[in-house]
């Protein structure tokens, strides 16, 4: 994996849950649901119902920062330096959730996310001279961002750690395509750019696809889903913001 290339932005998805028995088998006793409904897919209606959100990040300083090259570099460094330090909380709220997890495969899959998480936040640890996580302080977006997510792991099902988790994994891809334009040159930031921001990457859609299945099937409530995604996806356009 790419140093720069964060565990929720890089392709690594798709592999792990492909051979997944409980996500098959999810798919599998919803497919005849699915079939019989019409039912708009819980996914598209909580990408929907975040326009606003997504609005914000794109427009965003850092964002509009790297589109047209001019970010200043402290900022990135600050965000990055910050972003190190909510992967390192957030592999805590997704142990949590593993813990939780009495599937063993959908268990397995969180511990999976964490060791991305951690080899990422060690990589970023030496890259920025971060000793001791403790002594850096999160901004308030950052901070209500990870609040979020430890609330979701220590009082939800395991499931919506993953609907919290798919803001990210279907943001970062959708402004790397926003902002894709050869007028503009983002100088020094085009290997992050193209390495995290990459609109090809759509291993969010296997996320999708279990929320999809388990909202079928009785196993996730809409209006819980909406509050956790939107939250996340708030996350994501305020932390972006704050840089």
């Amino acid at each position: 994996m790419p140093i720069h290339v964060s565990p929720k932005h890089a392709g690594l998805l798709a592999h792990q849950l492909a051979v997944s028995d409980l996500f098959r088998d999810l798919a599998d006793r919803a497919s005849q649901l699915r079939i019989k409904s019409e039912v708009e897919p819980l996914s598209e209606y909580l990408w929907k119902s975040t326009h606003s959100q997504q609005q914000d990040a794109l427009q965003s300083k850092f964002i509009q920062g790297l589109r047209y090259g001019n970010l200043d570099p402290t900022d990135f460094g600050g965000f990055m330096v910050q972003d190190s330090i909510y992967c390192y909380k957030s592999k805590v709220s997704i142990d949590t959730a593993a813990a939780k997890a009495t599937d063993p495969i959908l268990k397995a899959f969180l511990e999976t996310q964490s060791e991305s998480y951690k080899t990422y936040y060690e990589v970023l640890f030496k890259l920025w001279h971060i000793r001791d996580p403790s002594g850096i302080e999160l901004n308030k977006a950052c901070q209500d961002y990870v609040d979020l997510e430890k609330k979701v792991a220590e009082k939800m099902d395991p499931l919506y750690l993953v609907v919290a988790l798919i803001p990210c994994y279907k943001l970062w891809p959708w402004l790397g395509q926003e902002i894709s334009d050869p007028q503009h040159d983002v100088g020094v930031y085009e290997s992050w750019v193209k390495s995290n921001l990459d609109p090809s990457y759509d291993g969010y859609k296997k996320l999708e696809q279990i929320i999809d299945d388990a909202y079928l099937l009785g196993e996730i409530d809409k209006k819980q889903a909406l509050a956790i995604y939107k939250g996340c996806m708030t996350g994501e356009a305020n932390f972006f913001n704050s840089a």
